[in-house]
């Protein structure tokens, strides 16, 4: 069971029952310190986090356009351009254009960046050996079952938001 500090109990959320409170705090709190964590582990590569971010998944899907890339990150492509121009001077990625329509660009590691890609998954495999192997295989499932139900309440949420915002501009 998760142990305490000796804190005083989290606020409750109007509208929500305790439970529910209890638990979103618990969510949030390992969220929390989880990003504290992967801040702290992922020092020695001296990369920013939005770059970590980047690193991976060009790195599990090479040759993924920028605009997907923007869209996985959840970042305008604005933002993603001048994050893209730092990698690219720290050879980092490679950007090429798409040879059947140049309003694509597709990304790609360099060697330091696909070294890099793998240090980090060295990294990530022991933190998730550390986090989740004491857990019992039925508690891993378990966590897995409700964080996938959270997962899918989050969605939704997004997309009635993305509906109602659409509405709204109409």
């Amino acid at each position: 069971m998760h142990q305490t500090t000796g804190c005083s109990p989290p606020p409750e959320f109007s509208g929500a029952d305790p439970t529910a409170s209890a638990a979103w705090h618990a969510f949030m709190g390992t969220l929390h310190s989880y990003r504290r964590l992967m801040a702290h582990s992922f020092t020695v590569t001296e990369i920013p986090p939005g770059q970590i971010m980047a690193l991976n998944l060009i790195g599990h899907d090479d040759g993924i356009t920028q605009r997907d890339l923007a869209e996985r990150m959840r970042i305008s492509r604005p933002t993603l351009t001048v994050m893209l121009q730092k990698m690219e001077k720290a050879s980092l990625v490679e950007r090429t254009a798409d040879g059947g329509d140049q309003r694509f660009t597709h990304l790609h590691l360099t060697a330091e960046g696909l070294a890099v890609h793998e240090r980090m998954h060295g990294v990530m495999g022991g933190m998730v050996s550390d986090l989740m192997g004491p857990l019992s295989e039925d508690d891993r499932a378990e966590l897995t079952r409700l964080l996938g139900l959270v997962h899918d309440n989050i969605n939704t949420a997004l997309e009635t938001a993305n509906s109602a915002d659409k509405e709204a501009a109409e």
